[in-house]
């Protein structure tokens, strides 16, 4: 008896670790014929395209597409996208659509509840319909090519469809605008940033609140409505989108400040941590196109790259283009108040298809004169206006690009875009350099959008968006550079206040570092761009050490000792980073948990900037008492508290042991599909150098120190007019194929900060080729 139970515990065994190695190899046969090619020529026949098209395949899986028309040329686009990351696009747009629960259950309702609040696909949906001409065309090809690889492959298009049991629908036109719209939505978060000054404000006070965020009273005058402000933080029912707070740097060089006299365009935005990565690279050639540089798979064209004349990068403006409204309801709540009139509010029903449950979700979304509720509280309704709702997206702006000769054709493409709002940073061979914000601003009669507004009073409302002639443009300056970080235009000096639009700019930091590098030579090449988007000096540290040094020279001890001999580089292989930042921490903790408390607040309202504000004696000293304590603490002794605590820790530990990014497949955690995909080739989470004030900007979440959350996306180096030398390096690889070879090829390069060329030339393209992929009419 007890051998037939052992024999069969031990078959039982062996099934369940035979399993999940018999299925993995069973998706690795399959879904390797719907792969790119990786060597050699392959040659197939498709219904839809109209001449031969080939696609060159260099060695880290670039496809550089050569067409006979345009048409062709998109259409061969969406196919090789589709190949290569289909999974990615599928998530996109269902997340984009609110239809993540069709594929994992109740686990997405409440992502699903807020992206059908938040209209994306309702407003992709009227940007297709409105769309003629060129862009039309261009997408519906691009769709073309992307189901023609659908019904070709079917679920094995993307083995990760064929683990969770799904089969793809058929690709649209409002596909890629809602994929285009969710990556607006993810460049924006003045809705977070307005809605946490509303929660300090009604919990600590105006009088503290304005101090903590600079206004004078000319300021709070103008922009603090009255209104009951809403105290709550963002929560799960909400589609209010909390303050991310990461960034982007690009910097254009002009020819006398380079080694050739040829300038140079530098460009690494800052998203969050993506599997696979953000950005696909592709080369494109047609009649009258050829670009080549970071497309976005789910949409046609490339967004950050080079034609033959120019090149171009992005960062965030980070204008101020979203607001939010305090409703006034009637008792029926299906009513608003404006102007003493009530004016009814319009109501969408939505259903929410939810796998492994027999009935859907229903849902109904008000949409007020301002734009959708956004919260719907008896306590608080608010709505949001968005200029991404308003008026046509990017996308026929992108398109229009690939056709530019000069930078102001750049900024041209751009006039009648509502948004996104970004910093264009440009270059032509005719040696001219480029700043010019795209996208609209909202046009207030009051206020600046710094708090949520009353929605009852019309003169609160926005009156349309401002013409893009009124944006700020910077067109071969003296200094023979231009550089854009999320920084604030107006008082860095790019600009006069005249052309200043409310924004929440980010913290100085990069930009002082990127110009004051950028000043110091006049021999710039693609080489030593790299290596400053690879510097590490954090100035923010510089300045709070110097603020910091009497009372560290005089508190003594292990950590003042590391941090007084310390350049501020934020260096994986150092100490004193994470010494430094561990003392910021709980700085922020002795002078603001307090008020917190008090006050009701869930977290401190003191960050880095505020402490250094602090130090500087831009805000009261009352700051530093703790008002739990009947004694009057004062800045020594809440300094000596932290760097007592510090001084009891271990100082082995290193800035690249915490501070690190996870580079994890978004299955990862579903039982036995994430064991298959770690089959696949799992990645250990990596120590990666910098800080969110560093030109190598690596942003950790406060709410998880040092988890990175947010990092360089992609790193771009233009040599204007010499193309060949070009260079452009992904975090992980091209391709989302969890098998694939270059699923994650290029990682080394990125951490390293090293740049692998981008081929554009014929001769050059040839070289680099290791495999072909022919397609013919069928």
């Amino acid at each position: 008896m007890h051998g037939r139970l052992r024999f069969v515990l031990v078959v039982f065994l062996s099934g369940v670790i035979l399993l999940p190695v018999l299925l993995f190899g069973h998706i690795r046969f399959y879904s390797q014929r719907s792969r790119l090619p990786e060597s050699g020529r392959e040659q197939t026949r498709l219904r839809g395209i109209h001449d031969r098209v080939t696609i060159a395949l260099d060695g880290g899986g670039v496809p550089h597409i050569d067409a006979a028309t345009a048409e062709d040329l998109w259409f061969a686009q969406g196919y090789v996208h589709a190949r290569d990351r289909f999974f990615q696009m599928e998530l996109g747009r269902r997340m984009a659509a609110g239809r993540l629960s069709e594929i994992f259950g109740e686990a997405s309702l409440s992502t699903d509840r807020r992206m059908r609040t938040l209209r994306l696909a309702a407003t992709a949906g009227r940007q297709a319909a409105a769309l003629e001409g060129v862009a039309r065309r261009t997408l519906e090809r691009y769709s073309d090519g992307v189901n023609a690889a659908l019904r070709e492959y079917g679920r094995w298009v993307a083995p990760e469809l064929w683990l969770l049991g799904i089969e793809p629908d058929a690709w649209g036109v409002e596909d890629s605008l809602s994929i285009g719209l969710l990556l607006e939505l993810n460049s924006t978060w003045a809705m977070g940033d307005e809605i946490k000054r509303s929660v300090e404000l009604t919990h600590l006070g105006r009088d503290k609140a304005v101090e903590l965020w600079g206004w004078g009273p000319e300021e709070q005058r103008r922009w603090i409505p009255a209104v009951d402000l809403p105290s709550r933080a963002p929560e799960g029912e909400d589609a209010i989108l909390p303050a991310f707070g990461g960034g982007s740097n690009s910097w254009a060089i002009g020819p006398a400040r380079t080694a050739t006299g040829r300038p140079l365009l530098a460009n690494d935005p800052h998203i969050a941590v993506a599997v696979p990565g953000t950005w696909y690279a592709v080369g494109l050639r047609a009649p009258g196109i050829r670009v080549s540089g970071a497309s976005i798979a789910g949409m046609p064209g490339v967004l950050i790259g080079h034609n033959r004349r120019v090149a171009w990068g992005f960062t965030m403006s980070m204008m101020d283009d979203q607001d939010l409204y305090v409703l006034t309801l009637d008792e029926s709540r299906d009513r608003e108040l404006v102007d003493d009139a009530w004016i009814p509010l319009r109501t969408v029903t939505e259903t929410i298809e939810v796998r492994w449950r027999s009935e859907p979700e229903t849902m109904k979304v008000r949409i007020s004169r301002h734009g959708p509720v956004v919260r719907d509280t008896r306590d608080s309704t608010l709505a949001l206006a968005w200029t991404g709702l308003k008026g046509p997206g990017g996308v026929d702006a992108f398109l229009q690009m690939a056709r530019a000769d000069s930078v102001e054709d750049l900024a041209e493409a751009w006039r009648d875009a509502a948004g996104p709002s970004m910093n264009l940073v440009a270059a032509d061979v005719e040696g001219h350099i480029l700043h010019q914000v795209v996208g609209r601003r909202p046009r207030r009669l009051r206020g600046a959008g710094r708090l949520p507004s009353p929605g009852s009073d019309s003169a609160w409302a926005w009156n349309g968006l401002a013409p893009f002639s009124e944006n700020p443009s910077m067109l071969d300056p003296e200094e023979s550079f231009v550089g854009a970080a999320n920084h604030d235009l107006f008082s860095e000096g790019d600009y006069g206040r005249s052309r200043a639009f409310p924004a929440d700019f980010a913290a100085p930091w990069r930009i002082r570092r990127i110009r004051h590098v950028l000043s110091s030579r006049a021999d710039w090449d693609v080489e030593s761009c790299l290596n400053l988007q690879g510097d590490v000096v954090s100035g923010r540290a510089v300045a709070l050490l110097k603020a910091l040094w009497p009372d560290l020279e005089r508190h003594g001890g292990p950590t003042a000792a590391a941090l007084l001999d310390w350049d501020g580089r934020m260096e994986v292989d150092r100490v004193e980073p994470l010494l430094f930042n561990r003392l910021i921490l709980e700085l922020a903790l002795e002078i603001g948990q307090d008020e917190a408390f008090d006050h009701g607040l869930d977290r401190t309202p003191f960050d880095a900037e505020r402490i250094l504000r602090l130090l500087a004696g831009g805000l009261g000293d009352a700051w530093w008492d703790d008002v739990r304590t009947d004694a009057v603490e004062e800045r020594t002794m809440i300094v000596d508290r932290c760097l007592d605590r510090l001084d009891s820790l271990d100082h082995t530990t290193v800035w690249g042991d915490v501070h690190q990014v996870d580079f994890s497949h978004v299955l990862a955690d579903f039982p036995l599909v994430g064991t298959l995909l770690r089959l696949a080739g799992h990645r250990h989470p990596v120590g990666v150098p910098g800080d969110g004030t560093t030109v190598n900007a690596h942003y950790w979440d406060k709410a998880q120190p040092f988890s990175v959350m947010a990092i360089p996306s992609m790193r771009f180096v233009a040599d204007v007019g010499d193309w060949d030398r070009s260079v452009l390096t992904l975090p992980l690889g091209q391709s989302g194929r969890p098998w694939s070879p270059h699923a994650a090829d290029q990682f080394s390069d990125w951490l390293a900060v090293r740049g692998r060329t981008l081929p554009f030339s014929r001769e050059m393209i040839e070289a680099e080729t290791r495999a072909e992929l022919v397609l013919m009419p069928r």
